[in-house]
């Protein structure tokens, strides 16, 4: 038996940065892992023509190719594509720009005349950058029973969402 990696991240952070500037307010919140292995388990390994990656593109071809990817054949008898290997483990690790809030509160001399006390607009973006090497959909694995294998389970959606909050 041979130890090649952990599901488990070393480590996880997070962290919030909170500014105000006149009637600006900005508020961004990002987290991460690092220091733990995923199983990138898109492609089905029990059919051979299951859909690839681009990376096979740069898979060996002959004297002088990579050595990054195996030679491709189409029945595949070194089992180097339909077998389970450290082939599809990549590591974890990613920072994830996870919530960004901009808001504008509008003076009070303004908000008074329509009988409100504080009124303030706002744009906010959730999962709007996430950086890592993993070449799977999303590196937080939240689906499954297996913690550290990616089915293909849908990365977390970005979504904007644009408001007022408005105090009588």
């Amino acid at each position: 038996m041979v130890d090649i990696g952990n599901s488990l991240p070393k480590f996880t952070y997070g962290f919030t940065v909170n500014m105000n500037y006149k009637n600006f307010d900005l508020m961004v919140f990002a987290q991460g892992q690092g220091g733990n292995m995923l199983l990138q388990g898109l492609r089905r390994l029990d059919m051979l023509d299951a859909n690839y990656q681009t990376a096979i593109l740069n898979r060996w071809t002959g004297e002088g190719s990579t050595n990054d990817n195996p030679r491709l054949t189409r029945n595949d008898p070194n089992g180097n594509y339909t077998k389970m290997s450290k082939y599809y483990l990549q590591k974890g690790d990613y920072m994830r720009i996870k919530l960004v809030s901009l808001g504008y509160t509008i003076p009070k001399d303004v908000t008074s005349r329509f009988g409100a006390s504080k009124v303030r607009i706002f744009v906010t973006g959730e999962n709007l950058f996430t950086f890592t090497k993993y070449t799977g959909y999303d590196p937080e694995i939240a689906g499954g029973n297996e913690y550290g294998i990616d089915r293909a389970y849908y990365p977390q959606a970005r979504t904007f969402l644009f408001g007022a909050n408005i105090q009588f």
